[in-house]
């Protein structure tokens, strides 16, 4: 009897603890949106460099914790001292850098540092703004010591299989990145909280991640997904992925506190909050929960196209920097070139000569003019400011050099040998 207890006992925890963020459903989302939002070339780009597409990656965190537990640290956030949600401004995250005083090598932030930089071209970065905090990138995650890099796990031999393993843990990162539960260790990230939804019991955290990915709305329809992720862009362009990690990370320790914890506090005369155990989930907290998921995952896709277009745009600089040419900003291709606004943009009040913007999508319950206008020319200004600010400082420096260098051809040509022979006759005299 005292065996089976035990029996019984392990088999609650291990249940307990062994859930991934979002679960593979989640996940599986998460990356399906990401994947509709690369268009053309750009989804075969990926699909090389990951030797699979996006959505079949859903289940890399499973298989990965299965044969090497110890990599399960790099799915939670963890820093030192950790933070609460009593703390003021416990939020911020300015401050966390992956230099051992902040959020420890191994936690999720870093590790999302560390796989982008595998990617990162030394001259692209030189384009955007210094972070006013340095990240610290670690050199080495110690929990990937042991990972076969050259082993994709799916049965077929591969070489090179470094940079699918990276990009892999990216994406699984990423989509773990936007579930708020993983960036509070309070609680054990939500494990030690049990809930009650319509008379079956959960941890918070199995609730999160299991339950809510598959009780959520169908996925918006494309036109509406590219549109929304098209006019988040400009807010996104112009700063590089780790610095957005950041902040990303920011926005879910305000979520998980204000959202998600703050519900289920009672507070008492003594000024004391207590989580009553366990915690019934009324129909109004769900709907609550439903929605701030459905959005955060949303959200996490369209981040993580924007994070495979960086990437796509550092491996195009690296090949273009050894033939000595240089590159569109991002999402303006050659092959896709911009088109002038078409006429629900001109009933706007636009004229034709004034924008040369991507045509607007039309989705029926998704027409307003005015608001496409503004949101597109935001995204056509974001795209083409780093164009600008590039060609204005080559512009400068040619101010000088060219009139510089006319200078002295035109000298040359005037002295010929003349001009060498007068300095070397000097030196020998002066000798």
């Amino acid at each position: 009897m005292r065996a089976r207890l035990v029996l019984c006992g392990l088999c609650l925890l291990q249940q307990r603890f062994d859930v991934s963020a979002w679960g593979e459903a989640g996940h599986e989302r998460l990356n399906r949106i990401a994947q509709s939002l690369l268009h053309g070339k750009h989804a075969d780009q990926i699909r090389t460099m990951m030797h699979a597409d996006v959505i079949d990656v859903a289940d890399w965190e499973t298989k990965l914790k299965a044969r090497y537990p110890e990599t399960d640290v790099l799915h939670w956030h963890h820093q030192s001292p950790e933070w609460n949600c009593g703390q003021v401004g416990a939020e911020k995250t300015e401050h966390i850098r992956c230099d051992g005083h902040g959020a420890e090598s191994g936690s999720l932030f870093c590790a999302l540092a560390f796989f982008f930089e595998h990617f990162a071209d030394s001259m692209v970065l030189k384009e955007y703004p210094e972070p006013k905090v340095p990240i610290d990138t670690p050199k080495q995650i110690a929990a990937l010591q042991k990972v076969n890099m050259d082993d994709l796990y799916d049965g077929k031999k591969r070489k090179n299989t470094e940079a699918a393993h990276y990009l892999r843990w990216l994406t699984t990162l990423v989509g773990d990145l936007h579930q708020p539960l993983h960036w509070l260790a309070e609680n054990k990230f939500g494990s030690d909280v049990r809930v009650v939804y319509k008379g079956d019991e959960y941890t918070l955290l199995q609730f999160w991640e299991d339950f809510m990915p598959k009780n959520l709305p169908d996925i918006p329809p494309m036109s509406e997904l590219d549109l929304e992720y098209k006019a988040q862009y400009h807010s996104w362009g112009h700063r590089l992925p780790p610095e957005l990690f950041r902040e990303w990370a920011g926005e879910m320790s305000a979520k998980v506190c204000q959202e998600v914890y703050a519900p289920m506090f009672t507070n008492h005369a003594d000024g004391s909050r207590t989580i009553e155990s366990p915690f019934d989930i009324t129909q109004e907290t769900f709907l609550k929960w439903q929605a701030l998921a459905n959005q955060l995952i949303q959200e996490g896709g369209e981040r993580l196209a924007l994070v495979f277009l960086y990437i796509i745009e550092h491996k195009c600089h690296k090949a273009a920097a050894k033939d000595g040419r240089g590159l569109l900003p991002p999402l303006l291709t050659p092959s896709e070139p911009a088109q002038r606004v078409d006429k629900t943009i001109l009933s706007a009040g636009a004229h034709r000569s004034e924008y040369t913007i991507p045509a607007p999508v039309k989705e029926k319950g998704h027409s307003n003019p005015k608001s496409q206008l503004k949101l597109l020319v935001g995204l056509h200004r974001a795209r083409r400011r780093r164009a600008w600010t590039n060609l204005c400082t080559n512009a400068a420096i040619a101010a000088v050099v060219v009139p510089l260098l006319v200078a002295g051809l035109h000298t040359h040509s005037r002295m010929g040998h003349k001009m060498f022979t007068s300095v070397f006759t000097k030196k020998k005299d002066n000798s």
